[in-house]
C-alpha cells in the first residue's frame, strides 16, 4: 500500500448559545458527562470522543447520547437546533461559529487533531481514474480543511 499525508482535521466540542443558557457550559472534559448529546454512532455503538491526555496518546470520553447519527453534517444541524453539545471538525462548524449559531466550548483543552491520509495499493501502472482522485485531494483538501469558503 502507498499513502499520502494531506492534513489534519481539528475536533472541537460545541453548542448553540441557547443549549448552553439553559443547561450551562462544560468548564472541564469530567463536565461532559452531564449534558446531553449528539454523537457520532452507527449499529448502536457512540463513537467516544478523544482528547489529547498531554502525554502524546489520548483520553477517550463516552458521553450521554440525546441523539446518534452517522453523518456529520446532520450532528451540526442538531447541535445549531440546540439539541446537545457536540464533537465536530472546526472547518465543518467555522461558517455557523463565526455566524454565533454555534460556540466552542472547553476552549483551553487542547483539541484533537486527527491527521487524514489517501491511501491506495501500490502499483507500477495506476488507473488514470485514481490518478486523478490522488492529485485533485492532495491539491484540494488540505485548503479545505483550514478554509471553510473554499467549499
Amino acid at each position: 500500500m502507498t499513502a499520502r499525508r494531506l492534513g489534519v482535521q481539528t475536533m472541537s466540542v460545541c453548542a448553540a448559545p441557547g443549549y448552553l443558557k439553559r443547561h450551562g457550559r462544560p468548564k472541564t472534559l469530567e463536565d461532559l458527562s452531564q449534558h446531553d448529546a449528539v454523537v457520532y454512532g452507527r449499529n448502536g455503538v457512540n463513537k467516544p470522543w478523544r482528547f489529547p491526555d498531554g502525554q502524546g496518546g489520548e483520553q477517550r470520553i463516552t458521553v450521554q447520547a440525546r441523539l446518534r447519527f452517522d453523518d456529520v453534517e446532520t450532528i451540526m444541524d442538531a447541535a445549531v437546533q440546540g439539541a446537545g453539545l457536540a464533537w465536530l471538525p472546526r472547518w465543518l462548524i467555522a461558517e455557523h461559529l463565526r455566524g454565533g449559531r454555534l460556540v466552542e466550548v472547553l476552549e483551553t483543552q487542547r483539541p484533537y487533531d486527527n491527521e487524514i491520509y489517501a491511501v491506495w495499493p501500490q502499483s507500477k501502472h495506476l488507473t488514470s481514474k485514481v490518478r486523478a482522485a490522488i492529485d485533485l485531494l492532495v491539491a484540494r483538501l488540505p485548503e479545505r480543511l483550514t478554509d471553510p469558503s473554499s467549499r
